[in-house]
């Protein structure tokens, strides 16, 4: 827990801005994401840059086909939103690698 703690500071202090986690979302969907260099990476190969935050603080990462919405982390998860081209989304949570 300590080491998912001092992740978590690096993160907040703006020091790092890299990470893995493991994700699931209602639709049944389990996938890996890495965030490095304001890209977010699904699976290693689709690529979604950094678009801001949205209203409610999450962090918004979005191509031609996906959106993700990632919420804030809460110890070692965090909440997921992940929204299609033609706007059906599904809900889940990553876990830290």
């Amino acid at each position: 827990m300590k080491y998912f703690l001092g992740i978590f500071m690096l993160l907040a202090s703006g020091l790092v801005q890299a990470y893995q986690a493991n994700c699931t979302t209602d639709d049944g969907r389990n996938f890996n994401i890495s965030v490095k260099d304001k890209v977010l990476t699904v699976n290693k190969k689709y690529h979604h840059p950094y678009q801001g935050r949205t209203d409610n603080g999450s962090y918004e990462y979005a191509n031609t086909k996906y959106t993700y919405k990632i919420g804030k982390f809460k110890g070692d998860i965090f909440p997921i939103v992940v929204i299609n081209n033609r706007g059906k989304s599904a809900v889940g949570q990553c876990n830290f690698d």
